[in-house]
């Protein structure tokens, strides 16, 4: 009887957690983060953030390179014509006075300004797909014979891709677990706070 409740009380937890994620998915489905790990000694971490610009009259839009974090290979596409977009180097002082950065941001952090094609209509949006890659050895990394992703995320929804040949191990917070159509393991997860959440995740080689 305990063994049977035992499976009972997981299988309601992972109907719970799922019904959460879509739920928040359905809420704010126009918003997610991917994150593609790469080698684990390069430390790199491949992102796409899919997001909208919706206040109305906006020319540009405002996104952060993370402190702590060397950003390279960055793109920007519109989402509904497949277009790239183009963007200059920006800062803290900025975003903040275009509103688009909290106020407690240092003036001299970095963003990229995205130049969008034209304005934000009022009651529309303008979606886009950022990309860039990350070298963050502090949230990527290598632990003996084990990867290790340690980093807090404040989008709603986020996916994290492990390398090639790599199972989970460890998740500190209830995720979703599928496997991408060329083998490699996809872990999904909700962000159901209304700021950062600390995610930790292990994974190992597969025997």
């Amino acid at each position: 009887m305990g063994v049977t409740n035992a499976i009972i009380s997981a299988v309601i937890k992972v109907a719970l957690f799922a019904a959460l994620f879509y739920t928040t998915i359905l809420a704010a489905d126009d918003v997610l983060t991917q994150y593609e790990l790469l080698a684990p000694e390069s430390h790199q971490f491949a992102i796409r953030y899919d997001v909208s610009a919706t206040e109305a009259g906006s020319t540009a839009y405002f996104n952060i390179i993370r402190p702590g974090s060397e950003a390279s290979n960055e793109k920007v596409f519109d989402r509904a014509t497949g277009k790239e977009i183009k963007f200059v180097e920006s800062n803290g002082k900025e975003a903040k006075a275009a509103k688009q950065a909290e106020s407690d941001t240092e003036d001299q952090t970095p963003f990229i300004k995205v130049l969008l094609p034209h304005p934000v209509p009022q009651g529309g949006e303008f979606r886009m797909r950022i990309l860039k890659t990350y070298k963050d050895a502090k949230s990527y990394f290598s632990q003996g014979n084990k990867i290790v992703f340690d980093r807090s995320l404040g989008i709603k929804r986020n996916v994290i891709i492990l390398p090639a040949g790599y199972e989970l191990i460890v998740s500190t917070m209830p995720v979703i677990v599928s496997t991408e159509q060329d083998g490699r393991v996809k872990v999904s997860l909700v962000n159901d706070r209304d700021d950062e959440v600390a995610v930790h995740l292990e994974g190992r080689k597969k025997k």
